[in-house]
């Protein structure tokens, strides 16, 4: 009876929220402007695959630069550390060099849709991380500026990708010397080396960033935004570096509950990464097991396509994970058409509840995959679970919203899919905890907190001991509101 009263409370609360102009409508039936104003209201849980320096915009970093008397080299906009000399620009004086000003922000993004080396968008892309310079170094602000972004956007919870290392992962003496090409006498030599010493600072500096991001947010409401860490490896580097940085990963995921998981970054396409792609994966396989099975794994595979790479190249990285990782989650799995025995592996990313980390913003601006090429509706129908997230918005001059709206127009996704979407980001993140929900079936709520069974002090006790369920209940609570307000969309 409890319950029932504390819900009934809640509608009651919610009912007075203003209503819409628009009715019997669906979310196919607006245009692009009344679709934006909508979508940016609406909760989504969580953007489970976002790149910590890639959140700011350019003009962000300048700021930060300016801030910190930094310097933009004049030839490529490039933010370096200061004094300023010959071939620089002081950040601060930007503001009055229209022409620094705009070269230093399309060089931090794809803004111009300009073609660049060898394809437009995607060198353009990745380049733009090599051009953050020292404004990217403050992690402590970068954590807030997602916060805060992450608020606009109606998100709870983030998971963001950065490298969390220290100087011994780093060492190439120290690599090369322990690296021997067999997996056990190679960790036995980084074990020795003390490869693990680092933690200690390493797990500092996470304390110190989060402090600095406390004091940024202050008491903004962004502050309520939970925040964990995914710690990325660079696949573009020789295997010794690759193994060493998997080693300390996974053991900083042991060792600090903060950081969730594990995932290689960079460019797929990369001569190092395609050579060496089905070498990772068996290092990822010998850590996994070795730590018990106990750290989550999601991995960038099939951000790919035939221009970039060749038909053999396009045929198993999504296959090599489906089948022989224990991977959670994979991120844009967008060569799926190109893969050898495709359908079998949909059916068994199925089974496996394998979720898919959509990116359709960086996926049309490096790739150039949009609209029915892009294999989103396929997940759909086959009932893969698929999730949307936001990649690098800062570089593709996006938002979460603005992935969201792109999956109505672009992909056709109606309301009902975009927040199952929104309530997959939780129900498949890396937070600690039961489930809200039986099965994986919405709707379907464990007994301590559905309406029918339970007393409010149960559902509390339950909801505190499991962060997920925690998150899960509170995004629940903002889909009444919304659901409330644009009653039209059920």
């Amino acid at each position: 009876m409890k319950k029932i009263i504390l819900l009934c409370a809640l509608l009651a609360v919610v009912s007075c929220a203003p209503r819409t102009g628009l009715k019997n409508q669906n979310l196919q039936t607006l245009n692009p402007v009344e679709l934006r104003m909508v979508i940016a209201e609406m909760p989504k849980g969580a953007d489970l695959h976002t790149h910590l320096s890639g959140i700011p915009y350019a003009e962000d970093y300048l700021k930060w630069a300016a801030d910190d008397n930094a310097c933009i080299v004049k030839s490529s906009g490039k933010i370096v550390a200061g004094p300023c000399g010959d071939g620089t620009l002081a950040a601060k004086d930007a503001y009055s060099n229209a022409k620094i000003w705009n070269m230093a922000v399309s060089g931090l993004s794809v803004r111009e849709n300009r073609r660049d080396n060898q394809l437009w968008g995607h060198d353009q892309f990745f380049g733009a991380f090599g051009k953050m310079g020292v404004a990217k170094y403050n992690t402590g602000r970068l954590l807030a500026h997602a916060a805060k972004q992450a608020a606009r956007d109606h998100v709870q919870y983030l998971e963001v990708m950065l490298s969390l290392y220290g100087p011994k992962s780093r060492d190439k003496d120290l690599i090369n010397n322990a690296w021997t090409g067999d997996f056990e006498e190679s960790l036995k030599n980084l074990e020795k080396f003390n490869l693990y010493s680092d933690i200690k600072a390493v797990v500092g500096n996470i304390d110190s960033a989060e402090r600095e991001k406390s004091r940024i947010l202050g008491n903004e409401p962004a502050k309520k935004v939970q925040i964990k860490y995914i710690n990325q490896i660079s696949r573009g580097n020789d295997p010794a570096s690759v193994f060493a940085q998997l080693a300390f990963a996974f053991k900083l995921a042991l060792s600090d509950s903060r950081v969730v998981g594990i995932n290689l970054v960079g460019p797929e396409d990369g001569p190092i990464a395609m050579r060496d792609y089905e070498l990772h994966m068996k290092m990822v396989n010998f850590f996994d097991s070795r730590c018990g099975h106990r750290v989550p794994i999601t991995l960038h595979a099939g951000e790919l396509t035939p221009a970039l790479v060749t038909p053999e190249g396009l045929s198993n990285h999504i296959g090599l994970i489906v089948n022989g990782v224990n991977a959670r989650r994979i991120g844009h799995a967008v060569d799926l058409p190109y893969e050898k025995g495709a359908e079998s592996l949909i059916r068994k990313m199925k089974k496996r509840q394998m979720a898919i980390e959509i990116l359709l913003g960086s996926n049309d601006a490096i790739l150039k995959v949009s609209g029915k090429k892009h294999p989103l509706q396929t997940y759909l129908k086959a009932g893969v679970p698929i999730v949307l997230a936001s990649d690098d918005m800062g570089i593709a001059r996006s938002t979460l919203t603005d992935e969201y709206v792109r999956a109505v127009l672009d992909q056709n996704m109606t309301y009902q899919q975009l927040k199952e979407a929104a309530r997959n980001s939780l129900e498949y993140s890396f937070l600690d905890g039961d489930s809200l929900w039986i099965n994986k079936v919405y709707g379907k709520m464990v007994k301590a907190c559905s309406e029918s069974s339970g007393a409010k002090y149960e559902c509390d006790e339950f909801l505190s001991e499991n962060p997920k369920a925690n998150q899960q209940w509170n995004l629940e609570k903002q889909f009444r509101a919304f659901e409330s307000k644009y009653s039209y969309l059920n």
